[in-house]
């Protein structure tokens, strides 16, 4: 993978990490609720949710996004193996080639950044990169498991159960089988068991992880429109990530998301995510002002939308006196 590709699209994968990680969860939780009152998953749940290579589920784009985050090298998947993450190169020892400078700035501000915020500095960001991405890799296989678990309880042990009913059936051709049902059902629950236990653990290691991440707008954004899911999903965690990343400053997440959309042309998201946090309280002095400037902005805008200029009166059809003077005019 190219370094400079990812360096440049960091912010988005980082989000793409979160939201992924928590959808997963959610949808897991789910499939451990279910189980537990009716001692079966949802095969097509997992399918779905871990997809195949020409269409790939949620799970299985969180373990991408992971090893384009977190490993070093271009193939390392495809050949399975992974060698340890180098650290990040420091800013004197890069090549002093003009195009560069922007990259080996990044790479120094990140450097500069984990120094700065977590115990051991890079070095622990790095080994919670190698963590996390075992945690999902690890849970991602272990899933895989499951639906072939679940498949074989939906289909396998049902068609056992009508074969057994047969009246050439015998006991001896039928009783070395008739356990094997149990059998999958213990799998089904030691794997929910080991993949809840993983990703659990893994969030507590992703909330470390961000600590780095109180300037990436993306993030906030997800964080500030999803805050339902991610508070579900974080559990007690979620308001020790958002003092980490904001501190006592809950008005800059929604001021960070609003911008986000605002960059990217899209203001009543913007304004209605403004709106939401100043019902919340969330909202100091400066986002009380853009949210006047927006509501400002979305009134002019409302008011001079659709006005005739034959009547000054606001039509979604031209009215006949304009139709009228184009006839005129034209003749």
């Amino acid at each position: 993978m190219n370094g400079r590709w990812l360096l440049t699209n960091r912010d988005f994968l980082v989000r793409d990490l979160v939201r992924d990680y928590c959808n997963v969860c959610s949808i897991l939780a789910d499939q451990r609720r279910r189980f537990d009152v009716d001692g079966a998953v949802s095969y097509t749940a997992l399918r779905d949710l871990l997809g195949e290579a020409m269409r790939k589920g949620v799970f299985w784009r969180l373990k991408d996004t992971a090893h384009h985050l977190f490993r070093n090298s271009p193939g390392a998947e495809a050949t399975g193996i992974v060698g340890p993450a180098p650290e990040f190169p420091l800013l004197e020892d890069a090549p002093a080639e003009a195009g560069n400078a922007a990259e080996q700035a990044q790479i120094s501000a990140l450097r500069r950044h984990a120094d700065s915020v977590l115990p051991g500095g890079a070095a622990a960001q790095k080994a919670l990169e190698a963590l996390i991405d075992w945690c999902i890799g690890y849970a991602f296989h272990e899933c895989a498991k499951l639906k072939e678990d679940a498949f074989q309880g939906q289909h396998y042990a049902n068609r056992l159960v009508q074969i057994s009913r047969r009246t050439a059936v015998t006991g001896d051709m039928y009783n070395p089988l008739r356990g094997l049902g149990g059998q999958t059902f213990e799998s089904s629950s030691r794997e929910l068991s080991r993949i809840m236990h993983v990703l659990n653990h893994g969030l507590r290691l992703l909330t470390q992880y961000l600590a780095v991440e109180r300037h990436n707008a993306h993030l906030a954004r997800w964080l500030a429109s999803e805050e339902d899911l991610a508070r579900q999903i974080f559990g007690a965690e979620y308001e020790h990530l958002l003092a980490t990343l904001f501190g006592n400053d809950r008005e800059r997440l929604y001021l960070m998301a609003a911008k986000d959309f605002l960059n990217a042309g899209r203001r009543e998201p913007a304004a209605a995510l403004l709106a939401k946090a100043k019902e919340g309280g969330n909202l100091g002095p400066e986002g009380l002002a853009l949210l006047r400037e927006l509501e400002a902005e979305a009134l002019a805008e409302g008011e001079g939308a659709g006005v005739c200029a034959a009547c000054n009166k606001k039509n979604v059809l031209p009215c006949l006196p304009y139709l009228g003077g184009l006839g005129h005019g034209s003749s």
